[in-house]
């Protein structure tokens, strides 16, 4: 996996949405060649965007090549940190939060002829564009097709941020319920990704776990309020008979859920399933339970393998939700 920020970039003096892409052109790597990425930092983050990408194919691992020889090599010479996820997840999470408002903010020590010259064209509007104007939404991302609702998700959690206001006399922190649910149409998301593991993907449960305790402190100050975001995490390569050591996968998850109140594999508060999602019982559970949603209230966007596409699309013309597709 690559992450490319590209800092105080104007994009041609135009406002990106979430879920917009653009086409990367790193002449380096191929002379002529763009490929498109959606972008996965939020329209709230104004100094700079970013995307990530996933090293399957040929021109996306030669870039994964060309920063990773850049890594080893030339990262002094060309004054330029590369953060290994791959090798150390944990350790460039941390070394990344610590380093990059810094970075962002004074760009005075790299010199420009040591640049990587990356040329870049759009910002271009996709489906996830829609999102916003559906009252419950149902984000489905298979594997690095997560990557359109790490924007949407980080520019929900910038609103979360932006309604919070401190007490000037006792320092705590409420939140102006109004401008979280009176100022715009959707009011429930359920976030469902299905994935074969979450390595290298340390970025984006980063982000979830953000949200997710954004959300719990906006529902201890406000207990009448309901759930505005559910997770729903499958990886798909770890099985229900598994072990750890000579106790049953099942057993030793649960248990460490209930000491720690997190989830053993990711850290969230949402439980990890196992395999793939049971899509019936899945959809039945967006009209059940505390949601109060109709058939015309849910709309589905995918974004992922085709063939997991044909199967939502069809469960959506079951349920009669509406479906969109980002192509993968």
């Amino acid at each position: 996996m690559v992450e490319l920020t590209f800092i105080q970039l104007r994009l041609n003096n135009r406002i990106f949405q979430s879920g917009d892409y653009v086409s990367i052109n790193i002449p380096r790597v191929a002379l002529y060649e763009f490929h498109p990425f959606t972008i996965s930092s939020a329209p709230e983050e104004k100094d700079y965007i970013r995307v990530h990408i996933q090293a399957t194919g040929d021109w996306t691992k030669q870039v994964y090549q060309r920063f990773k020889e850049m890594a080893e090599e030339e990262a002094r010479e060309n004054q330029i940190k590369i953060y290994r996820a791959d090798i150390h997840p944990q350790e460039s999470l941390a070394n990344f939060q610590n380093v990059e408002h810094d970075q962002i903010g004074d760009q005075s020590n790299v010199k420009s002829n040591k640049r990587e010259p990356i040329f870049i064209k759009g910002p271009y509007s996709s489906c996830a564009r829609y999102v916003f104007d559906s009252k419950h939404v149902v984000l489905i991302g298979g594997g690095i097709g997560v990557t359109p609702y790490a924007s949407i998700l980080s520019s929900l959690m910038a609103q979360f941020r932006a309604s919070s206001i401190a007490c000037k006399h006792c320092n705590c922190t409420n939140y102006l319920s109004t401008d979280l649910s009176g100022k715009r149409r959707l009011q429930k998301v359920d976030f469902v990704w299905v994935n074969r593991d979450y390595k290298n993907f340390e970025w984006f449960l980063n982000l979830l776990r953000q949200f997710e305790q954004e959300q719990e402190n906006y529902l201890a100050l406000n207990p009448n309020e309901k759930r505005f975001l559910d997770l729903h995490l499958y990886f798909t390569e770890i099985k229900h008979d598994e072990n750890i050591g000579n106790a049953p996968l099942e057993l030793v998850t649960k248990t460490w859920k209930e000491v720690t109140r997190q989830d053993i594999f990711t850290r969230l508060q949402c439980k990890t399933h196992f395999g793939r999602p049971q899509w019936e019982n899945l959809f039945h559970s967006f009209l059940s339970m505390e949601n109060t949603s109709t058939v015309n209230d849910v709309s589905v966007f995918f974004c992922g393998p085709s063939s997991m596409g044909e199967t939502i699309k069809n469960r959506c013309r079951t349920f009669r939700f509406r479906y969109y597709e980002e192509k993968f």
